[in-house]
């Protein structure tokens, strides 16, 4: 049986997810490349056991590291940036792209799901 769905509402719906957002966000406040250096975010840097909340792109491209990875996994090269995680800053920024939003739609049309996706 096939489903009619001419009598559906024809709605345009945009989902965005923000791509490794705590990593994003240090990288820009940090003067860093999202996309091209290597960061990782943790709960804790002083302590080894230490979850990955976040990891830039490249991290997990060329190293395997990403979200539930363990701070003792990250290798200790110069390149790589870690920083403890700062969730007032985040709730912040994405306040922040949440209004940027509604400049192009009405603020009850937003539905945010979490801190990177609305």
């Amino acid at each position: 049986m096939l489903l009619d769905i001419s009598c559906l509402p024809k709605n345009k719906i945009l989902c965005i997810d923000m791509k490794s957002f705590y990593a994003s966000c240090e990288c820009v406040d940090h003067g860093l490349d999202p996309l091209k250096d290597y960061v990782v975010v943790v709960s804790d840097k002083n302590r080894s056991g230490s979850v990955v909340l976040a990891a830039s792109p490249k991290m997990k491209q060329d190293y395997g590291i990403k979200t539930g990875s363990r701070l003792y996994e990250v290798p200790r090269r110069r390149h790589i940036h870690i920083f403890n995680a700062r969730m007032k800053r985040y709730l912040e920024i994405s306040m922040q792209i949440t209004q940027l939003f509604s400049t192009f739609v009405p603020f009850e049309a937003i539905l945010t799901y979490s801190v990177d996706e609305s």
